[in-house]
C-alpha cells in the first residue's frame, strides 16, 4: 500500500466508521441469542455494539445486576478494538451503564488480527474497518494467511480479511453480521471474497440507507449463517443464482436474470484487449497541453550517473522494506561504487515554443468526458521512445517502475475516462501514449476493423452503461477488464449491426473534420444506439 495511505489521519488509517447507536442496537435485538451463546464484536469501537450486546445476555442471566454483568464479560462477550481511546471510552461506558467494571472480562485491546482467542463463536457482529491501513509489518503475512481462498484472491483490505477470519471462527450453523462498503458486491478484486462466501455458507445482503454521517459511501448488512456451500445469495429481499452470478466474469452480485441473459453469449474481451495506460509519476515535467497547435517547452533533460545507496532504495522501496538479500545486493552495489542512470529537468531561459507534429512528442490520452472522439489535447515529451519519462520512472519510487499499456502505446482503438459515472467512450486514433487516467480497448488479432466502430456504439448505449455501473463495477472506477467482461452485442440483428458501423463511422469522421462534439441526447446518438435494442 502507498506511503501516503499509511501516512493519513489515525481515525481513517484505522478505517473507523462508527455504527449509529440506534442501527446496532437494532442489529443486536435481531439476534437469536441463549445464556449459552458466545459472541465477538471484533472492531468494538467505543461499544456501540457491546453495550447493546451486554444488556442482552443480562436479561437472559439471574442474580443481581453484578453478577449478571460478570457472567456476561466472563462467559458470553469478548471483544477487540485496536485504538486505546476508543476502548477506554467503551470501558467507561460500561462502568456507568452498570457502575463497575468486573475484573474478569474478555474485552481486548489489541489487533484483531494478531489475537487469539480460546474458543469459537455462535455470533461475529460488528462494523469492521473500511479503507483501513493494515500495519506494514502484518501485511505481507495477513497476505498469505487470507489473501487466497477456493482458488481465489481476497482483496488485501481490511474489511474482506476481517469477513474471511470471521467466517472462520464461527461455529456450525454460527451467524456472522457485518456493516461494510457495498463496494464488495461488483468489484472484480472482491470477486474472490463472494465466492468464499458462497462456498461457506447461506448469505443475505441488505442495504442501510443513509445512517452514516462519518461517509458518503453506500453500505449494506451482510448476514451470513455458516451452513456449508450453497447456490444462491439473497439480495434485498430477492433470491440470486449461483448459475446467474457465474455468467458474469467478476461473479457479479448486482446481475438479475433479465440481464443474465445478455451475458449468455460472447464478451468484449473476444474480439478486444483492454489495457490501462502509464503513470507519468510527475506530470508537469514531461506533459504538455497543446495551445494552437504547439506546446510550450520549458525545460531541457540531460542523464547522469548517480550512486546507488542502500538508504536511497529503502526510500524508493514498498513499505520501505528490502529482504535481507536484496539489501546484501545493494550494499556491495554501494561498495563498489555503482551508479544508475538518472534523468534531470534543466529550466530553460525561455520557454521554446514547439509547433506540432514534432519527432520529439507525441499525443497524450488523457481523460475527457468528450464522446465519439476528443480533438488532442495533450503531448508527452517523447524522444528517443520516451527514454527521458521511462529513465524517470525507473529511478523513483517502487510504483512507477512498470510502464502501463505500454505494448499498446501508439495503437489505434477506443478509450473513456477511468472516473465517471458512465462510459464516455471515444474512439483512438493511431499515435498516442497512453496514460492511466483513461484506459483503452483494441482489437485482438484478426478481428475485422469495422468491429472497432460496432463495439463503440454499443459502448455509448445507455443499456451498456447499465451493465457496466450496476451489474460489473458499481463504483466510480471503469477498469479496463471491466469493459472486457461486458457482453458483446450478439442479439444485434445483421442489418442493424450494418447501420450501427456505418453510423459509428460517419459519427467519428464528422467529429474528427468538422470538429463536431456530441452528447449523448443528440439525435445521432439516440438513432446509434437504437441498433442495440434487445428485443
Amino acid at each position: 500500500m502507498a506511503q501516503t495511505k499509511i501516512k493519513r489521519a489515525r481515525k481513517r488509517q484505522l478505517g473507523q466508521f462508527y455504527t449509529p447507536a440506534r442501527c446496532a442496537r437494532k442489529l443486536v435485538a435481531e439476534l437469536d441469542l441463549t445464556i449459552s451463546s458466545v459472541v465477538l464484536e471484533p472492531s468494538a469501537g467505543a461499544g456501540a455494539f457491546v453495550l447493546p450486546l451486554v444488556e442482552r445476555f443480562m436479561e437472559l442471566h439471574h442474580g443481581s445486576q453484578s453478577l449478571r454483568l460478570e457472567k456476561t464479560l466472563r462467559d458470553n462477550l469478548h471483544a477487540v478494538e485496536i485504538d486505546p481511546a476508543a476502548k477506554t471510552a467503551m470501558l467507561v461506558a460500561i462502568t456507568r451503564r452498570w457502575g463497575r467494571l468486573p475484573r474478569q472480562h474478555r474485552l481486548t485491546r489489541g489487533d484483531f488480527f494478531a489475537t487469539d482467542f480460546d474458543t469459537t463463536f455462535d455470533v461475529i457482529i460488528g462494523n469492521p474497518p473500511f479503507g483501513g491501513t493494515i500495519r506494514p509489518a502484518l501485511q505481507d503475512k495477513l497476505d498469505a494467511r487470507y489473501g487466497q481462498r477456493d482458488g481465489f484472491k481476497i482483496k488485501k483490505e481490511t474489511y474482506s480479511f476481517f469477513i474471511v477470519r470471521a467466517v472462520e471462527m464461527l461455529r456450525p450453523a454460527g451467524r456472522l453480521r457485518f456493516i461494510c462498503s457495498d463496494t464488495f458486491l461488483t468489484i472484480p478484486t472482491m470477486k474472490g471474497l463472494r465466492e468464499f462466501l458462497l462456498n461457506r455458507g447461506r448469505t443475505a445482503v441488505t442495504r442501510i440507507d443513509g445512517q452514516f454521517a462519518e461517509t458518503d459511501q453506500p453500505m449494506v448488512l451482510l448476514d451470513y449463517q455458516h451452513t456449508g456451500q450453497t447456490e444462491e445469495v439473497e439480495i434485498d429481499g430477492q433470491p440470486l443464482r449461483r448459475e446467474t452470478i457465474n455468467l458474469t466474469g467478476n461473479r457479479s452480485w448486482q446481475i438479475n436474470e433479465s440481464l443474465g441473459r445478455l451475458f449468455a453469449g460472447p464478451k468484449l474481451g473476444d474480439v478486444m484487449v483492454a489495457s490501462s495506460g502509464m503513470t507519468v509519476g510527475r506530470n508537469e515535467l514531461f506533459v504538455r497541453d497543446i495551445v494552437d497547435g504547439a506546446v510550450l517547452e520549458p525545460y531541457d533533460f540531460r542523464f547522469r550517473q548517480e550512486p546507488i545507496t542502500l538508504r536511497r532504495e529503502l526510500e524508493r522501496a514498498r513499505l520501505g522494506y528490502l529482504s535481507q538479500a536484496v539489501r546484501a545486493r545493494i550494499m556491495r552495489q554501494e561498495e563498489l561504487g555503482e551508479t544508475r542512470r538518472v534523468v534531470e529537468a534543466i529550466p530553460l531561459a525561455a520557454t521554446r515554443r514547439v509547433p506540432l507534429p514534432h519527432p520529439d512528442y507525441c499525443f497524450y490520452n488523457k481523460a475527457t468526458r468528450d464522446i465519439v472522439f476528443s480533438q488532442p489535447k495533450h503531448a508527452i515529451f517523447w524522444r528517443d521512445d520516451g527514454d527521458a519519462v521511462i529513465t524517470f520512472k525507473k529511478s523513483g519510487n517502487w510504483y512507477l517502475h512498470g510502464v502501463g499499456g505500454q505494448p499498446y502505446f501508439k495503437r489505434e482503438g477506443l478509450s473513456w475516462q477511468l472516473i465517471a459515472p458512465s462510459l464516455n467512450a471515444r474512439y483512438l486514433p493511431p499515435g498516442y501514449i497512453l496514460d492511466s487516467g483513461a484506459p483503452c480497448a483494441f482489437l485482438r488479432d484478426g478481428i475485422d476493423r469495422d468491429e472497432l466502430w460496432f463495439v463503440l456504439g454499443w459502448c455509448l448505449t445507455p443499456l451498456c452503461t447499465r451493465i457496466l455501473k450496476d451489474v460489473l463495477n458499481h463504483t466510480r472506477n471503469i477498469q479496463s477488464k471491466d469493459v472486457e467482461r461486458l457482453p458483446y452485442p450478439f442479439w444485434v440483428a445483421p442489418a442493424d449491426k450494418g447501420k450501427a458501423i456505418a453510423r459509428c463511422r460517419d459519427l467519428v469522421v464528422a467529429a474528427r473534420s468538422c470538429g463536431t462534439q456530441y452528447r449523448r441526447d443528440h439525435p445521432e446518438i439516440v438513432a446509434l444506439t437504437e441498433c442495440y435494442r434487445v428485443h
